[in-house]
């Protein structure tokens, strides 16, 4: 019996060892260089997505993150005497020694010399408060400038509801009720009373405004409801007496009694009304009262009614889990909160942008689905079904600001101003639908996807199995059955995968949109509680068009950078959200007819 080991080297040396050349030739032919290509194609593309969420989460979360606040004292160099200082807008510093603000960048600056190698010198932005409407003010100190930098502890940072951001030094608080100033310790004699043992009774008034605003409106709500049911009841009786006059007593006083029970019920409601109108009136009587004076240091100088703060917080009196809180705090009113000037809440952004979004699916679905049918499965396989198949791809690629254009030309001043002839004519020439909204960009981005979607369903109906057809044909289901019941429930994953396409396209859109009814601020919302609750002809907000106006038309490039950053974020996160939705949904659909294209 011959041994394992001396088998294997035996037939080791009857086959010869293959050449270097001829390995690397079948490793070729193997395609083992392509794996390692596309395994490195995807790696790529992961770190590019990763470093380009990474970049918005670190741009965003410097604008939310409550930066310690520093005041620096400077020094005079030769030839220049503090009082000359002045930041890049132009404005005087409010101290000729102190500035008070956020160091907000710093970087090194060659500087000029007589040797051959120029010296480099250290550069601080500091953010001081601002001064002229929502622009902010900034100030470029050199190192050989600053004599001192220190962080007080009772520096307070405001948000304005004007868009403005003041930085200062609490001097005085005023009483709402008697108007008299209490004068605090001056920061510089020696420890100030901490702010919130003044302010925190106010503002926990100045933040129960915005609740006390939400309940009033719900009541006159309710009352109007209840006023609209009390005046049809009324006048559903008047018919029933006038109809029924002499009739049956016992309906009568049941009737009495009902409108009597929606009497009470409606004065009930008018009465608590009032009652928060005047809880309301007399808290913003107390508020409007209430001042808060600042000085000194360098910072902002002068009184500021407390009706006027959005928020107020002190920097370097909070540690990491009070940061970490206001963070939070911050990016929730920016996502939740309004637009105002200089203020960037995104919320009407992101309604606009997902309820264009759904308009846009619900119009290019049953287009994309029924002319993807119609080119396969009922179409002559011809010259002009070719034609027709590369013109849709060639459709595909036009750009999109082409699409705008026609949409304007066409849907705008076409069909819109139509429309206004025929049943607004009374309001001209103030257009109601010959002018830009939601409907029509939300048609205009139908036309820009319809071609994905018809490619996308037409490819999914490719490969339903012809033996389907065939069998349902032969149990007697007409041709509009087989379709119905069996060609286009088995393509479904596909129509999601159309769906998905055009989600992803059209969310991110902006050019068309510009033409066709985005606007920088929108009144109001394309959907509301008034009749008809939705309305196609209003103009609305997107994120994609708030990140080009943040981008490239604000005065203020420092203040608006996190912004864009925060809005691109916001914009990435609901397209994540909506293309989710719709693979989640044609998961589902895979998992319902599984084995059907197999």
């Amino acid at each position: 019996m011959s041994h394992p080991d001396t088998n294997r080297a035996s037939s080791s040396l009857l086959r010869p060892r293959e050449p270097l050349v001829g390995r690397l030739q079948r490793y070729w032919r193997d395609g083992g260089p392509w794996g390692w290509l596309n395994a490195m194609a995807v790696s790529v593309s992961l770190v590019l997505v990763l470093g380009l969420l990474s970049l918005l989460v670190v741009g965003s979360f410097s604008h939310f993150w409550p930066s310690r606040l520093v005041e620096v004292e400077l020094t005079a160099q030769p030839g220049q005497s503090p009082t000359a200082l002045t930041t890049t807008r132009g404005e005087p510093a409010a101290d000729n020694r102190h500035l008070l603000g956020e160091l907000m960048h710093e970087e090194m600056r060659r500087v000029a010399s007589g040797e051959e190698d120029d010296a480099r010198q250290q550069w601080w932005l500091l953010q001081t408060s601002s001064r002229d409407g929502a622009a902010a003010s900034w100030q470029w100190l050199p190192e050989t400038l600053l004599d001192r930098m220190t962080f007080p502890s009772q520096a307070l940072m405001l948000e304005m509801r004007d868009g403005r951001t003041l930085y200062g030094m609490p001097r005085a608080l005023s009483d709402p009720m008697t108007g008299e100033m209490d004068h605090t310790p001056d920061v510089g004699d020696g420890p100030a009373r901490p702010l919130s043992e003044d302010a925190e009774p106010l503002f926990a008034r100045l933040k129960m405004i915005e609740s006390e605003r939400r309940q009033l409106q719900a009541l006159r709500l309710d009352s109007e409801a209840l006023s609209s049911r009390y005046q049809a009841l009324q006048q559903s009786l008047a018919s029933r007496r006038s109809a029924t006059a002499g009739g049956d007593a016992a309906q009568t006083h049941e009737d009495a009694e009902l409108e009597q029970e929606m009497q009470e019920e409606l004065e009930e409601v008018r009465s608590a009304f009032i009652e928060r109108e005047g809880q309301l009136s007399a808290l913003r009587d107390a508020l409007a009262g209430g001042q808060l004076l600042l000085g000194g240091n360098g910072g902002y100088e002068g009184r500021i009614a407390l009706d006027d703060i959005r928020n107020a917080w002190r920097p370097n009196a909070m540690g990491f889990s009070g940061r970490l809180m206001m963070t939070f705090k911050r990016f929730r009113d920016f996502v939740a909160g309004a637009p105002t000037e200089g203020f960037g809440g995104v919320w009407p952004a992101i309604f606009g942008t997902v309820l264009m979004v759904v308009l846009m699916s619900i119009m290019v679905m049953p287009f994309g689905v029924m002319a993807a049918l119609y080119l396969h499965e009922v179409a002559h396989q011809g010259r002009l079904t070719r034609l027709t198949r590369i013109a849709l791809r060639n459709l595909a690629g036009v750009p999109s600001i082409v699409y705008g254009v026609f949409g304007l030309g066409f849907f705008v001043y076409g069909l819109g101003a139509g429309i206004d002839e025929l049943f607004y004519s009374e309001r001209l020439p103030t257009p109601t639908f010959g002018t830009g909204g939601i409907l029509w960009a939300s048609l205009t981005l139908a036309l820009l996807t319809l071609p994905v979607v018809i490619v996308a369903t037409e490819e999914g109906m490719a490969r339903v199995p012809r033996r389907l057809r065939e069998g349902a044909l032969a149990l007697g289901a007409t041709r509009l059955e087989t379709l119905k019941r069996v060609v286009i429930p088995a393509a479904s994953p596909a129509l999601m995968t159309g769906l998905i396409l055009a989600v992803a396209r059209a969310a991110g859109e902006v050019a068309p949109l510009m033409l066709v009814g985005v606007v920088k601020l929108a009144p109001d919302l394309p959907l509301d509680d008034s009749f008809p609750w939705l309305h196609l002809d209003r103009k609305f907000m997107h994120l994609g068009h708030q990140v080009y106006d943040l981008a490239f038309q604000s005065s203020d490039a420092f203040s608006s950078r996190p912004l864009v950053y925060a809005t691109a974020l916001v914009l990435v996160v609901v397209i994540l959200c909506l293309n989710l939705s719709a693979i989640r949904l044609r998961h589902m659909l895979a998992q319902r007819y599984k084995g059907a294209t197999e």
